[in-house]
């Protein structure tokens, strides 16, 4: 049985795990993310501290568990993303061959202003950002976003962070 996954993705601090929560509850169909994913499978443990070790083989790994995932439930929503940051705060784009391999049948974007990501992550990670790095990573992530769905030829539609109970509101009738 081949399994579908709802990508739901966007830059740190956007709130994509308290959407794929929401979405879980009011859809019913399981979600998780991929940060969870593979710290469950290579004991990493990324929190305030961004910088992953060896992004490919990471991306195989997670792979591998979300087959899994959509061979026992047949559709999962997953929080993940198209870029994430080096441990210099550089911008890396990950593989674009993963999204495929994840079994990705739709994605959902999900965006803030610059000002209200960098405050998240201060206040989550206790950890400042630039803002020219989290803009040079929210510009990436879209770009990236709209190759991969164009990639794939699933929907994509972007959405503007809320942060009020709108947003899973609206999320969900993009959905369905």
């Amino acid at each position: 049985m081949k399994g579908s996954t709802i990508f739901i993705a966007g830059v740190y601090g956007t709130g994509k795990s308290t959407m794929c929560s929401a979405l879980s509850d009011r859809l019913h169909i399981p979600a998780f993310s991929a940060g969870d994913l593979i710290s469950a499978i290579n004991g990493e443990q990324y929190g305030a501290n961004k910088a992953v070790t060896d992004k490919n083989n990471n991306q195989v790994l997670l792979a591998e568990r979300v087959r899994e995932l959509n061979h026992e439930n047949g559709q999962i929503i997953l929080a993940g993303h198209f870029c994430i940051f080096n441990a210099d705060n550089g911008v890396e784009v990950l593989p674009e061959s993963i999204y495929s391999a994840l079994d990705v049948t739709r994605i959902v974007l999900l965006e803030s202003d610059v000002q209200t990501i960098i405050e998240h992550l201060r206040r989550r990670d206790g950890k400042n950002y630039s803002e020219k790095s989290v803009s040079t990573l929210i510009e990436k992530e879209r770009e990236q976003s709209e190759r991969i769905s164009k990639q794939l030829k699933c929907k994509l539609d972007i959405y503007k962070m809320t942060f009020t109970d709108r947003d899973s509101d609206y999320v969900v009738s993009l959905l369905y």
